[in-house]
């Protein structure tokens, strides 16, 4: 694929040479995910196949209308989760000075600012911790074509600024985003008062000297109202005028977001340029699982991905793709080359069901740009 393998190189070649590192701070969210496969037939105690398509579960629930039906889960193993704790632990692979806060909190009755089991071994990475509840639970549903992810959020509705302020004075925080390159804001559909952390962070912004990269995911916003949405977009215009604002979306999201503002285009990579000039900030991008496209203003770009046809694991593979391309663009890469960075991590993390670290990343973008940069690889 002519051009793409020495884009790839490049960065890789980049990244190798660099050995500073940023101070990132990630947020908000926290889950308990258990991995989980669905079965199709059983033939013995420990052995069945599972369905591997997500139209065939549905399928047989649809079949089932006005009857009952069985489905038996299988969980495979249970994990931390959470768009924050993934993209979060992705960075920290690479490197970076990690800071977090969001629900990762023991259970109840448990001492103040205690970390769930399942979050200890992230959370003694982070340079520092502040839980504001405890973790929320997901069912992620494995399938070859996709994930369906079965939430239980109560929890995440302690996750708010004045909570925050409550265990992180604001001077604190002010000094500690003193010294942060990047601040992630991820999960705001799951997160009802992620708009009032949006509005203290801008306010703690105004008396910063430097612009730090603020990176948004909001997640599907599907079960949002129009209304919701306007509103949180609103916010990343307004968190503009502090600092550099990066907005993720898989190509789902993008068409939601784009729906909402007004935008009708099929290209994902004409898509991410209108939306970027709609909302009139730094970045952004979109990752499907085959490519992923990204814009500024400097103009627009698709790269493919090293897609992989039997994943070991998808929950959270647009996380670990985030992390990548946002470590490529606090390290100095382009916003094209940052692409390279993304797909290259998610491209290792659907592979091997975990993070790379950095030389691992590095090694697998001159593996893929010797392979001449095709999909599948």
């Amino acid at each position: 694929m002519s051009g793409f393998p020495d884009w790839v190189r490049s960065a890789a070649e980049h990244l190798a040479a660099k050995d500073s590192r940023e101070a990132v701070l990630v947020g908000f969210d926290g889950f308990l995910d258990s991995i989980i496969h669905v079965v199709d037939e059983r033939q013995s105690a420990t052995e069945f196949t599972r369905i591997d398509r997500m139209a065939d579960l549905g399928k047989r629930i649809s079949d089932a209308a006005g009857k009952s039906t069985n489905i038996e889960l299988v969980v495979d193993h249970v994990k931390l989760g959470g768009n924050g704790p993934i993209f979060a632990n992705a960075l920290s692979q690479f490197g970076h000075q990690l800071s977090y806060i969001g629900a990762i909190g023991g259970a109840a009755g448990t001492a103040e600012g205690s970390v769930h089991p399942v979050f200890q071994d992230f959370a003694s990475r982070c340079h520092r911790v502040v839980p504001l509840a405890p973790p929320a639970a997901t069912d992620a549903l494995e399938f070859n074509d996709g994930k369906v992810m079965l939430g239980k959020m109560i929890p995440l509705n302690d996750v708010s600024f004045d909570n925050l302020l409550k265990q992180l004075p604001r001077e604190e925080l002010v000094e500690m985003l003193k010294v942060t390159g990047l601040i992630g804001f991820v999960n705001w559909t799951m997160l009802p008062y992620m708009n009032s952390l949006f509005e203290g962070f801008a306010d703690c912004f105004a008396e910063l000297e430097a612009r730090p990269y603020v990176f948004i995911d909001l997640a599907d916003p599907a079960k949002r109202t129009r209304e919701d949405l306007r509103e949180g977009l609103a916010m990343l215009s307004k968190l503009q005028s502090q600092a550099e604002v990066i907005f993720g979306m898989n190509e789902s999201e993008s068409i939601q977001v784009a729906d909402v503002l007004g935008i009708q285009l099929e290209s994902n990579e004409a898509r991410a340029a209108e939306i970027r000039a709609s909302l009139d900030i730094s970045i952004t991008c979109i990752h499907p699982t085959r490519s992923a496209s990204a814009a500024s203003a400097d103009g627009a770009w698709t790269i493919p991905g090293p897609f992989s046809e039997h994943p070991v694991l998808t929950t959270g593979a647009g996380d670990v793709f985030n992390s990548g391309f946002c470590h490529g663009l606090i390290e100095g890469l382009s916003p094209f080359q940052a692409l390279a960075c993304g797909v290259s991590a998610s491209g290792f993390y659907v592979r091997n069901g975990e993070s790379a670290s950095e030389a691992q990343l590095i090694d697998f973008m001159h593996a893929w740009a010797e392979a001449g940069c095709v999909s599948p690889y």
